[in-house]
């Protein structure tokens, strides 16, 4: 056996096979800048539209959540009875509206704070509800209630329908605190944990469906539940991420990423 020709053709294999590997190697390399410059990750188009949403960021939630249900309550006599305030005479059983006997005057600078503290003085179960949304435009503040420690999301913009587990307060054009509305949700069923999808992914399905516009800014993300049918009186809530930009309000199932629209423009 010639060794030294055997020798000379292994070096030539080995070297053609390294010339081989070191090409797909340079096609990868190629593919992978390319794939980075036409299919950016979802960070570097948001950053590219100026849509910024990271001081909004949860910094912690629990991976899993359960679907809720239950219904408005009724109130009792005792729960009916408020010092400062009298009985609407449009109340029912399950919706309270009072008149404030003596209107409370508010500090124009600090609005929330004062309505926060008569809430948590005067209302019933006051401190089971927490500050949701104002509307300086038709003078009304909205707290909604909390369940384990996660606020149950209703539309602003459509209260006519008193929507279930909130308190809202109206005041006149002198800057008086003058009527509250309330309501309070009976929670008594819980589903199975399942996984929600993380913020970014509420976020993602907001951009890829063209809700978010260039250089909108995400002011505030929040976990909680909001309804995803009546039936028969017994609201089914499932967990949902609320976003909020500088002009919009958005609610983005955490289960299966459906979006609804809410409160625009408010």
């Amino acid at each position: 056996m010639d060794w030294k020709k055997t020798k000379t053709i292994f070096i030539l294999t080995f070297l053609i096979l390294n010339i081989f590997l070191g090409y797909q190697l340079s096609q990868k390399l190629a593919k992978s800048k390319l794939d980075t410059i036409f299919n950016p990750t979802l960070e570097k188009q948001l950053e590219d539209n100026n849509i910024k949403y990271k001081d909004s960021l949860p910094k912690s939630y629990d991976e899993k959540q359960t679907l809720i249900s239950g219904q408005r309550a009724p109130f009792s006599e005792n729960e009916i009875k408020a010092k400062t305030s009298k009985l609407n005479k449009n109340s029912t059983d399950t919706t309270l509206i009072f008149d404030l006997k003596k209107p409370v005057e508010l500090d124009k600078d600090d609005l929330t704070r004062d309505v926060s503290q008569f809430l948590k003085d005067n209302v019933y179960r006051g401190n089971e509800y927490q500050f949701y949304k104002k509307d300086t435009k038709n003078r009304k503040i909205w707290f909604t209630q909390v369940y384990q420690g996660k606020p149950i999301f209703f539309n602003t913009a459509d209260d006519s329908s008193r929507p279930s587990g909130m308190v809202m307060f109206e005041w006149n054009d002198k800057g008086y605190l003058t009527r509250y509305t309330q309501t309070f949700i009976s929670v008594y069923r819980q589903g199975t944990k399942q996984e929600i999808i993380p913020p970014m992914k509420a976020i993602e399905k907001l951009y890829r469906n063209n809700y978010l516009s260039i250089g909108d800014k995400i002011e505030k993300i929040v976990l909680g539940y909001y309804s995803l049918a009546n039936v028969e009186n017994v609201q089914v809530y499932a967990p949902t991420w609320s976003i909020e930009t500088q002009n919009d309000h958005y609610f983005v199932n955490a289960t299966d990423s459906s979006v609804q629209e809410v409160d625009k423009g408010q």
